[in-house]
């Protein structure tokens, strides 16, 4: 009876679950930094998730040994959470991320591909836990050695809020590095103060200092290359799920993957070197940046932001050069909160799963091709009103884990391919192209093409993370003729089609998703009535761009190389942007590009703090500063 009255003891229990969180953190810092850092883990990461389970067993007089399963069982989902999410987006996830159990489905449709034997030790200790429910931990623990709980819970607080408080003081350049040093809980904290300060300092800089800040030179609107050669066509933006560049004009066993969109190139102005841009919105991002040319919050989706304000999108200057504006897309529009985007870009109708059948389901959606078909009826009607259109439709059948139904698969992959993540994703991308063929098709059998401009752009990178195996990246590299790289990754077509005004025209001036709007725009002769980050591609050469989220923070990209801030896993990379070969660091030029990327980066900010409600911003212009 006294060895069952020690077993049962609080402070016993305390200890046991110490143990195994100490274990749990230690793995979980393996998986998500590369090295575990004893040191770190006992002096940051543990007093916090110790932090509450010793306050409850010293404010209760009388507690269940269930409460520390429960809690031992809420740590480990939370672990295996954030490790399944960084190794699908190389990125830990924000306490946003973590809160919208609606928006997991990108995660959760890999979960197969994520998880590897390792994963499971979170969950090894119920074992343990069971046999001493079983045997001595079945009914509820008197509240003895209070003192010594007390002291532990005097310490863990102190501990905690000091490097709460160290934390605090240091700005999150990137996350996985600032929670590696800082702790996960504590750069969650910081992330949430830094997110609701009402202190922050922004600077304008204008339309002459930005062109300059890129390396160019400033031109007026209206003398741009070929400004208003599309004025008054119609419009149709189709964005397709995670279509990379290296997709157009590829071939495999004789086969192209895009046919479609290589036979749209001889109408087109085809763009081969623009760089991902969004942040934790992913899609949602993407058509921010697409249709507002302003940077992305980055660690938060920009989307949950918006304080109603009417934005001075694409959308809304061709509202008011009487376009009928709607947006196609086969999902709630609650999803990345585009019940509120949608009527702030100015949309007249927003489409979604409420209106577009619910049918030839392809994973969780309807087909592209439903949607298509869909589209195409009430684009025939408001095109008979007598109205101007503009139609964004985005696809959905390419959305990981690329898995679509025999009959849709039309390509005939060489054995090695064969159900692997990298031939799961060409199928789907040809897929894709199949239907974004049959919508042309349409276009130009209701004598619509002559009179449109089509734009066709990939909203992210589909092929990334831990699902890429060893054997998918030799696929690629077989694919590609050299190794799969971040350029490979991040580069995304934008492609514009306008059938007498384009003919098989490639540039290859280096741009991002920012830069999108206002090329489109300078062919449909509007100019800008509120400033922008991106430029238009057809007139400026240079570029300097700056990625947050899916690259180390300070990272940046020109047209000739790349540098890449150090993260949790590796330190500061320097590279020749066409051949992706590591070269020796230019400390003088990474340092003024740097500083001239976050003044960009800055300057976006300002813009953006007129569009969301996060406290008060003052933004203050580079003359007053």
């Amino acid at each position: 009876m006294k060895k069952t009255r020690k077993l049962n003891s609080p402070l016993l229990v305390l200890v046991i679950l110490s143990v195994l969180l100490l274990i749990k953190l230690g793995v979980f810092r393996y998986l998500v930094y590369g090295e575990v850092s004893w040191l770190r883990l006992v002096a940051i990461d543990f007093p916090v998730f110790m932090l509450l389970p010793v306050l409850l067993f010293v404010v209760l007089r009388r507690v269940s040994p269930l409460v520390a399963l429960i809690y031992n069982l809420f740590v480990s989902a939370l672990l295996v959470s954030i490790v399944w999410y960084e190794r699908y987006f190389q990125t830990v996830p924000s306490y946003f991320d973590l809160q919208q159990g609606d928006q997991a489905g990108s995660v959760m449709e890999t979960v197969s591909l994520l998880y590897t034997p390792l994963d499971f030790l979170f969950f090894a200790d119920i074992l343990v836990y069971a046999a001493l429910f079983v045997l001595y931990w079945n009914r509820p623990l008197t509240m003895k050695n209070r003192k010594k709980i007390s002291v532990a819970a005097f310490v863990l607080v102190a501990v905690s809020a000091v490097t709460t408080v160290v934390a605090l003081q240091k700005p999150i350049l990137d996350m996985t590095l600032f929670a590696k040093e800082q702790g996960f809980i504590q750069t969650q904290l910081v992330q949430a103060a830094q997110q609701n300060s009402a202190s922050a300092q922004m600077h304008l800089v204008s339309d002459e200092e930005l062109a300059e800040l890129k390396g160019n030179e400033f031109v007026p609107y209206t003398e741009h290359d070929r400004f208003g050669i599309a004025k008054d066509r119609h419009l149709f933006v189709i964005q397709i799920e995670s279509l990379q560049n290296f997709a157009i004009n590829q071939s495999i066993n004789g086969q192209e993957l895009t046919p479609n969109l290589n036979e749209l190139l001889g109408d087109s102005l085809y763009f081969d070197r623009m760089f991902q841009q969004i942040g934790a919105g992913n899609t949602s991002d993407a058509e921010w940046l697409l249709h507002m040319s302003l940077m992305t919050k980055g660690l938060d989706p920009t989307v949950n932001y918006l304080n109603g304000t009417p934005l001075p999108s694409l959308v809304n200057m061709l509202n008011e050069r009487d376009y009928y504006t709607t947006t196609y897309h086969a999902d709630k529009l609650e999803y990345w909160n585009r019940a509120e985007l949608y009527p702030s870009l100015g949309f007249d109708y927003a489409y979604s799963s409420e209106e577009i059948p619910n049918e030839d389901l392809i994973g969780l959606w309807p087909s592209d091709r439903t949607m298509f078909q869909f589209a195409e009826g009430e684009i025939q009607e408001q095109i008979a009103s007598g109205k101007k259109v503009y139609a964004n439709l985005m696809t959905v059948t390419s959305h990981t884990p690329f898995e679509v139904r025999e009959q849709d698969k039309y390509l005939e992959l060489p054995e090695e391919y064969v159900d692997t993540y990298t031939g799961n994703y060409l199928q789907s991308i040809r897929y894709a192209d199949e239907a974004v063929g049959e919508f042309i098709d349409f276009l130009k059998a209701e004598g619509i093409y002559e009179e449109s401009m089509i734009v066709v752009n990939g909203d992210h990178s589909g092929l990334h993370g831990r699902p890429m195996t060893k054997t998918d990246n030799e696929l690629m590299a077989g694919l590609l003729g050299h190794t799969y790289s971040l350029k490979d990754r991040f580069l995304l077509p934008f492609i514009i089609a306008a059938p007498g005004l384009f003919e098989s025209e490639v540039n290859s001036n280096f741009g991002g998703q920012v830069d999108m709007m206002p090329t489109i725009m300078n062919l449909m002769g509007i100019e800008p009535q509120s400033p922008m980050v991106g430029h238009n591609m057809l007139q400026y050469e240079n570029n300097l761009l700056a990625v947050r989220y899916y690259l180390p923070g300070g990272s940046y990209i020109t047209g000739d190389h790349m540098y890449l801030g150090q993260n949790a896993r590796y330190p500061e990379r320097y590279y020749d942007f066409d051949t992706m070969e590591r070269i020796e660091p230019d400390k003088e030029t990474i340092e003024q590009k740097q500083e001239n990327a976050l003044k960009i980066l800055n300057h976006s900010d300002a813009l953006l703090s007129n569009f969301l409600d996060e406290g008060e911003e003052e933004a203050e212009t580079g003359e007053e500063s």
